[in-house]
């Protein structure tokens, strides 16, 4: 980038984070704080797991459910390790438009693929592709690193009607205007409309409420499938009622940045230059949302709302039924306190005005025989009882696949196969980037645990996930498939005021 143009982009970028609402109704307050939404449709939203692993796919829904404006929205994938970006695009949803897509392994290249026949409008205009090893660690197994993580989802500006930005990316009786075309020429206009000049004339206004999404994650061949819902934020204002934030579009493009990410992100890897920050980096979930916010304060208060004390939840290992269950915890906010820089094979940290995860409950790890270090949360720990309340106190065995032997949180993701024994052959989803084995010392088919996350300083871990059940079913007819899976999505005990 040209050093004028360079000038330019900052410039427009960072007073695009202080625009004013510029078109939405006076009667939407100023959103002052993030709250965990229970109803599911937010500002932003996090699906805790993707996974192409084993033959599984991962379907992704997601809905405007705003009548009268359309949304701006970020979509960014990352890998389960270490939330490294794997694949991110910009997507315009239409006033009621749904957005539909499938995650599946390339069989050519072992990677992550997403596929959508999908019309709603998006930058790239094609986003049917391979995910991205570049911010990956080259001494791992890339393709199997892009295969499982989980998903952000951001609203970055309303689209309100009578603007550039609608006009072109808003369906008309069905159909959408020709800038969104995948076989328009490029530069496109919508191209041209979220560029580093083109932002500011587009007609973006301040991000409201309104996005939810669905995921499941489905198996052909074995005949199971697992569904859940987003966990949502929703900015409010001090009365609780949902708000409007700031303007954090960027160009979907390639370009220095260096001058202004440390207003922008919290990620330690960005700020440290560890990478050169671009346009398509940003806005994460740490880029200022609400007025007088530093990044470093926005990724603290998010975690703030997702911090749990613990997390409980079923378990059913009946091997009458050949039954498993995997317990998923991912750590959405994690990524904003410490990653590892694949340069020096070493943690790089951002110390956060409200501490949850730092270097005080972090210990770094071999992982997997690659030669590299992961990050591990420590400090947790877990007890199970079974269906007659009995409680399994220091009854169970820890077979780590690695290398640690105590209680840890390894990676953005982590998936624990309760009483897996044989490893990954009874993991019910098949995880191996970050998977550990949890096997009960007595068997018991079935009954539910608890795990402690504490936190520092008992503020809790910011932690969102479910528990996925497999089973097999012999009381059925000669060729018909009796596999069936089940979801549970997790309990939680939250800190108190003080804690958090």
């Amino acid at each position: 980038m040209h050093p004028t143009q360079h000038s330019r982009c900052t410039t427009i970028l960072l007073a695009l984070l202080g625009m004013a609402a510029g078109g939405q109704a006076q009667t939407v307050p100023v959103a002052t704080q993030f709250v965990d939404s229970q109803d599911g449709i937010g500002h932003m939203l996090v699906v805790p797991y993707y996974t192409v692993q084993g033959g599984n796919a991962t379907l992704l829904n997601i809905t405007n459910s705003d009548k009268v404006n359309g949304k701006a929205v970020k979509l960014r994938f990352r890998g389960a390790s270490n939330a490294d970006d794997v694949f991110n695009f910009t997507l315009f949803l239409s006033p009621g438009d749904v957005w539909a897509a499938e995650i599946s392994q390339n069989p050519a290249t072992g990677l992550a693929r997403l596929s959508t026949p999908d019309d709603s409008c998006t930058l790239p205009t094609s986003v049917n592709r391979d995910f991205n090893t570049a911010r990956l660690n080259p001494a791992s197994d890339v393709a199997n690193e892009s295969r499982e993580g989980y998903i952000d989802i951001i609203t970055m500006a309303d689209m309100v009607p009578g603007t550039a930005v609608y006009t072109a990316t808003t369906h008309v009786d069905g159909k959408l205007p020709a800038p969104c075309s995948q076989g328009a020429p490029a530069p496109t206009a919508l191209q041209a409309l979220l560029s580093a000049a083109g932002i500011s004339a587009a007609g973006f206004s301040a991000p409201t409420t309104g996005l939810f999404a669905n995921w499941s994650i489905f198996n052909v061949a074995d005949a199971t499938s697992w569904a859940g819902a987003a966990t949502a934020i929703v900015a409010v204002d001090s009365q609780g009622l949902s708000g409007k934030g700031r303007v954090v579009v960027f160009p979907q493009a390639a370009g220095a940045l260096e001058n202004v990410v440390g207003n922008l992100t919290s990620d330690p890897l960005l700020r440290s230059g560890a990478i050169a920050t671009q346009p398509f980096d940003l806005p994460d979930l740490s880029t200022p949302y609400l007025d007088g916010i530093t990044p470093l304060q926005q990724a603290s208060m998010l975690s703030s709302a997702w911090a749990k004390s613990s997390v409980r939840n079923e378990y059913f290992i009946d091997k009458g039924v050949q039954a498993a269950t995997d317990w998923l915890m991912t750590l959405p906010t994690r990524r904003y306190s410490v990653a590892v820089d694949y340069t020096k094979n070493q943690p790089v940290y951002t110390s956060l005005p409200k501490a949850h995860i730092s270097a005080a409950n972090i210990t770094f790890l071999p992982h997997r025989g690659f030669g590299f270090v992961g990050a591990c949360v420590f400090g947790t720990s877990d007890q199970y009882w079974n269906r007659s309340s009995e409680m399994m106190t220091d009854d169970f065995v820890t077979m780590p696949l690695i290398g640690e032997r105590e209680m840890v949180l390894c990676g953005a993701v982590s998936v624990w196969s309760i009483n897996a024994k044989a490893g990954l052959a009874n993991s019910v989803l098949a995880s191996t980037v970050v998977h550990n084995s949890r096997a009960l010392a007595y068997e018991t088919p079935a009954g539910w645990a608890e795990v402690q996350t504490p936190g520092l300083s008992n503020a809790g871990l910011p932690l969102i996930g479910a528990a996925f059940a497999k089973a097999t079913s012999t009381n059925i007819g000669a060729g018909v498939s009796g596999n069936f899976g089940l979801t549970w999505p997790h309990r939680y005990t939250r800190p108190s005021v003080g804690a958090q």
